[in-house]
């Protein structure tokens, strides 16, 4: 399994999450190679970023395209069974995002079997770049340029969107991921390419911390069927919420298109988690959540202790599929729709 992990390289801090992912994969007989793209074209550091952002496309193309090589070389070399390279497609510098145009490269060299695109909350991205390490150059010229909130949520937007058009290039499959989900949810993959991936859907807004204590069980429970993406691992809260209205609207807008587009739109199947006895309204982004997910044909589950009203039963959910309790749940999951618990190992 191949795996190529893109990703805004300033404020992300994946490099920790996927070495851990490494660590953890040999604890369950995955020997994961993995490759720094960017950290190889900079000879860790001895050529620093910046003053390659500011040669030539020319030359810039020319060093990507022959660390590139290089790796395939030594995928090859090795014959290294699990792989994940870490490179960028974009970089956002003085201003413009200069997009990485490498989709030939990475076929020919990497041949991935998979893309997926790490993020994270675009206020903590804003706060990591506000304190970069002393020793770090091209994070301290980052700096510099003081992003505003819009500003990373576009380089963010870039990074996807062209990640997306290369696993379409290259007809593989392109998962958008949280750099805070458990790294066991990447590991998934390399023990079987085909898992499901799960949404979990649930009110966010409104669920008092009992309900919330509930869901999150729920979701852990759910891994062992497949990966999940919890969007709790991306929330906005009245705490963070940009105190510049241009900001404010940026984040809310994006927040409805990563949920939406990227979140709902890749995954093989919604779960939309609503265990309220006392039959609360239900959540409106649940709700939208669920009405894009029968657009884009994904299956669809409810945990509804009262699901009485006929646009739940007969337009929301697929027919068969709500259900009193979790436990009821995982039961059609295992009996009906053949998907056993194979990856609890992982979280042992």
């Amino acid at each position: 399994m191949r795996v190529l992990v893109t990703g805004i390289i300033a404020g992300l801090e994946d490099g920790p999450w996927l070495q851990q992912a490494c660590t953890e994969g040999r604890r369950h007989g995955l020997d994961i190679a993995y490759f720094d793209l960017v950290e190889r074209m900079t000879r860790g550091g001895e050529k620093p970023m910046e003053r390659l952002l500011g040669t030539t496309d020319y030359i810039l193309e020319l060093i990507r395209e022959r660390e590139y090589e290089r790796i395939g070389f030594e995928i090859e070399k090795h014959d290294h069974a699990h792989v994940i390279v870490r490179a960028p497609a974009t970089v956002e510098w003085n201003r413009i995002n200069r997009k990485f145009k490498d989709h030939k490269y990475i076929r020919e060299f990497i041949a991935p079997d998979m893309i997926v695109t790490l993020i994270d909350a675009e206020w903590l991205i804003q706060q990591r770049l506000e304190t970069p390490p002393a020793h770090d150059t091209f994070l301290q010229a980052i700096k510099d340029r003081n992003h505003t909130i819009h500003e990373i949520l576009s380089w963010m937007n870039e990074e996807v969107s062209l990640s997306e058009d290369w696993a379409k290039l290259m007809n593989v499959r392109h998962v958008v991921m949280a750099a805070r989900e458990p790294v066991q949810n990447l590991l998934t993959f390399f023990l079987d390419p085909d898992a499901t991936l799960f949404y979990a859907s649930y009110s966010m807004t409104h669920a008092d911390p009992a309900v919330r204590v509930q869901v999150t069980e729920f979701i852990q429970r759910l891994r062992w069927y497949g990966a999940v993406i919890d969007p709790q691992s991306i929330e906005i809260s009245s705490s963070t919420d940009p105190a510049d209205p241009k900001d404010r609207e940026a984040t809310y807008s994006f927040t409805v298109h990563r949920d939406l587009h990227w979140y709902v739109g890749k995954c093989d199947a919604v779960v939309a988690i609503h265990p309220y006895l006392d039959r609360p309204p239900l959540s409106t982004g649940m709700m939208d959540e669920l009405g894009h997910a029968r657009d884009y044909h994904k299956t669809r589950y409810m945990i509804f202790p009262h699901a009485t009203s006929p646009f739940v039963t007969e337009s929301y959910i697929d027919k068969g599929h709500v259900f009193v309790t979790g436990e009821e749940f995982f039961a059609h999951l295992e009996h009906e729709d053949h998907l056993p618990p194979r990856f609890k190992r992982l979280y042992a």
